[in-house]
C-alpha cells in the first residue's frame, strides 16, 4: 500500500485516497463497484460509530469508578 503524497489532513491527501477508490469504478469489469464503494463507506461509518460508542461506555465506567473511589470535590 502506498500512502498519499499530500500532507495528512489536506484536501490533496484525501483526493489521492479517493482517487484510488474511483479508479475501481469500471462499468465493464466492475459493474458493482459504485454500489460496493457506497456500502463500504456506510460500513466504515458504522464501524467508527460502534468504536466510539464502546469508548464512551468505557469512559463512563472509568469516571464512575473514579468518583466511587475519590468522591467529588463538592
Amino acid at each position: 500500500m502506498t500512502f498519499p503524497k499530500g500532507d495528512y489532513g489536506t484536501p490533496e491527501y484525501y483526493a489521492e485516497l479517493l482517487s484510488d477508490m474511483f479508479a475501481d469504478v469500471d462499468v465493464e469489469t466492475r459493474p458493482d463497484a459504485p454500489k460496493n464503494i457506497y456500502k463500504g463507506f456506510l460500513m466504515a461509518m458504522d464501524s467508527w460509530i460502534d468504536y466510539h460508542d464502546a469508548q464512551l461506555k468505557e469512559y463512563r465506567t472509568f469516571k464512575a469508578k473514579v468518583l466511587d473511589t475519590l468522591g467529588t470535590l463538592e
